[in-house]
């Protein structure tokens, strides 16, 4: 078998790689470059959507944000708290997805468990942490900025500085239009859960509103003699007085009964504001000391509550018990007796040995 020479033609047309060689080597190319963004990809998925193992330690962490700050500058401080490995990737994948402008100041909880998406998400959404703290009824001033600052919510002398502030108590951030010298009394015994720091301001208008929020619907269908804040000031007498809600109305009675007499109130529990001092029983030289909030010195009600009165007192102000009695002293177990005349008072003092 002779074997035939391969003309010029035939010889370029086996040598020519044509159109879809070409075609198959871009189809690999593209391959490879998919393979190595899905891998990208998958890379940073699972580092935004698997959980921080070990950067909390086990542990919860309090971490401020503050006003202003980018995603570069919470993946720095994630990474300075030791929450977060990869700050770079963190600042990248938050500025992806939209989250760089849009993270909000405050103090955050991060748990342990958390993915980094999580994490944006919380700050993003502004889901700060909080306190809960609860004001009893009968607490002033003093103790409510006390128990706020033992629980890390307030500075005490700041808190107690803008609730004698008259620039506060009339100012935007206070509700009252009304003549008082300070918040005594307008700060409502509740329970609240309080952002961890926010400012004593909002905190103190939180209390105000709340007050204004439960007392104002009572003092509206109210057809006695009383302001609101006169009624305010007895019910927080009436609120250190009473231990027993029933006696309330009954407590609140005597003192109106009082009042409407123009007969000195003589409670203890103004005495007690005065001194500030802790006594099992107020002493007779306490009785001297002058001051308008003296009750035993002066008629009237004082020039404004002596602590922060409850609901029931509120109600018990507003809805007094319809008694005859003018004079009540401590059993000792927690009720009172009531007496008609100064005669019976001064049996029942020695019956139950004053």
């Amino acid at each position: 078998m002779s074997i035939q020479p391969q003309t010029k033609e035939a010889l370029n047309f086996e040598l020519y790689d044509g159109p879809g060689r070409h075609w198959h080597r871009w189809m690999r190319q593209l391959v490879y470059s998919g393979i190595v963004v899905m891998v990208a990809c998958t890379l940073s998925l699972s580092y935004f959507l698997l959980p921080l193992e070990g950067d909390l330690k086990g542990v919860e962490m309090l971490v401020e944000i503050p006003a202003g700050s980018t995603g570069r500058d919470v993946a720095r401080l994630l990474h300075q708290a030791e929450i977060v490995r990869h700050p770079r990737a963190f600042a990248l994948v938050a500025r992806l997805l939209g989250f760089d402008s849009d993270l909000k100041a405050g103090y955050y909880l991060f748990s342990p468990g958390m993915t980094p998406l999580q994490l944006l998400t919380q700050i993003r959404q502004g889901d700060v942490a909080t306190a809960k703290v609860t004001i009893p009824e009968g607490f002033n001033l003093e103790e409510i900025a006390s128990l706020l600052a033992r629980k890390g919510l307030a500075d005490e002398e700041r808190f107690l500085r803008l609730a004698r502030d008259k620039g506060l108590v009339y100012g935007d951030s206070c509700p009252l239009d009304m003549p008082v010298d300070t918040l005594e009394g307008y700060l409502f015994p509740d329970t609240y859960r309080f952002a961890i720091g926010q400012k004593e301001e909002e905190i103190i208008k939180i209390m105000v509103n709340r007050c204004l929020e439960v007392a104002t619907p009572l003092y509206e269908g109210y057809e006695g003699p009383l302001s609101f804040h006169e009624v305010l000031t007895l019910a927080s007498i009436v609120e250190k007085e009473a231990i027993y809600d029933r006696e309330r109305p009954v407590i609140a009675g005597v003192f109106l009964n009082r009042l409407r007499i123009g007969m000195r109130l003589q409670a203890d529990p103004t005495v007690r504001y005065v001194v500030n001092e802790p006594r099992s029983r107020v002493l007779y030289r306490d009785l001297e000391v002058e001051s308008p909030y003296n009750t035993y010195r002066y008629p009237g009600l004082p020039p404004g509550p002596i602590a922060s009165p409850g609901l029931a007192s509120i109600r018990a102000v507003i809805e007094p018990a319809d008694v005859d009695y003018m004079y009540f002293v401590a059993r000792g177990d927690g009720t009172h007796f009531f007496s008609r005349t100064f005669a019976e008072h001064v049996a029942a003092r020695r019956r139950f040995g004053y």
